[in-house]
């Protein structure tokens, strides 16, 4: 288990990318969970596997702080959108703020106003491709578009025709057999429903069978969808939980943001 430290700032859930869904009832998309654990110094502690995304955080320095992640899986996570928002949501709640957020080789910019929270990260570049061959035998309904981001293990973006029933897709088997990319599913929404951009997120090679809200395909999609929608976005991730994301774009940065509704735990006050 490593060696911990003597006493934590604060631990609670926090459901980032929480929204209200066209019905307009409140918290109607339940968004991402992550179980936070705010430590006052570094630590090395690995918590318990358990049934979300489990998050370590603790200052570094003057308005930074280091965080870790594990997935429900128990697995080390390389970067969590929603984990750094969490995390960086738990700290500011608990009077410790905090403008950058390091994990791993990354490091993020953080906003937190009220009850909503920014990450900023440089942007990925997007390559436009065709269409591989393989997604024919994972989708009955075909994508219009594809391109990828990142490195050869990062993503795949794979767009429908305006409008498309992302929901009614069914779940991408055997995923792991064609590629090392995870799959965003995404696709426009011209509807007067408010959001922009509609998206799923799939990556059962990485344990990842759909993630209910990821704050790092928003990143891409920020990018991918620009052109057609200019520098700020509204999403919805239509998992079975659901989740509404927003992003804004900079010359050098993509912001990433969201409602984070921080449940009852140790060491802070629920905020209205």
């Amino acid at each position: 288990m490593g060696n911990s430290i003597s006493h934590h700032i604060a631990a609670m859930t926090v459901r980032a990318f929480a929204g209200t869904a066209n019905n307009g009832a409140e918290f109607s998309l339940l968004g991402n969970p992550c179980c936070v654990t705010a430590w006052a110094e570094a630590t090395d502690a690995v918590p318990e596997a358990g049934e979300v995304t489990q998050c370590y955080t603790w200052p570094t320095a003057a308005g930074a702080a280091s965080v870790s992640c594990w997935g429900p899986n128990g697995l080390p996570i390389k970067l969590c959108g929603h984990g750094l928002m969490s995390c960086g949501t738990v700290l500011s709640r608990s009077g410790v703020p905090v403008q950058t957020l390091n994990m791993n080789d990354t490091t993020a910019q953080f906003e937190h106003s009220n009850s909503i929270s920014w990450v900023g990260l440089p942007p990925l570049e997007i390559f436009h491709c065709g269409v591989p061959d393989w997604v024919q035998e994972l989708f009955q309904q075909q994508p219009a578009s594809a391109a990828t981001a990142g490195q050869s293990d990062d993503y795949l973006i794979l767009a429908w025709p305006a409008d498309f029933p992302l929901q009614e897709l069914a779940f991408p088997t055997h995923l792991g057999r064609h590629t090392q990319r995870a799959v965003i599913a995404t696709c426009l929404d011209t509807t007067p429903s408010g959001f922009d951009i509609h998206f799923r997120y799939f990556a059962p090679q990485y344990s990842s069978v759909e993630d209910a809200a990821t704050g790092s395909a928003m990143r891409v999609l920020a990018d991918y969808w620009q052109p057609q929608r200019g520098d700020s976005l509204r999403a919805w991730q239509c998992s079975p939980q659901g989740g509404e994301l927003l992003s804004r774009r900079e010359p050098e940065i993509t912001w990433v943001g969201g409602h984070m509704l921080c449940e009852n735990g140790e060491g802070a006050d629920e905020e209205s």
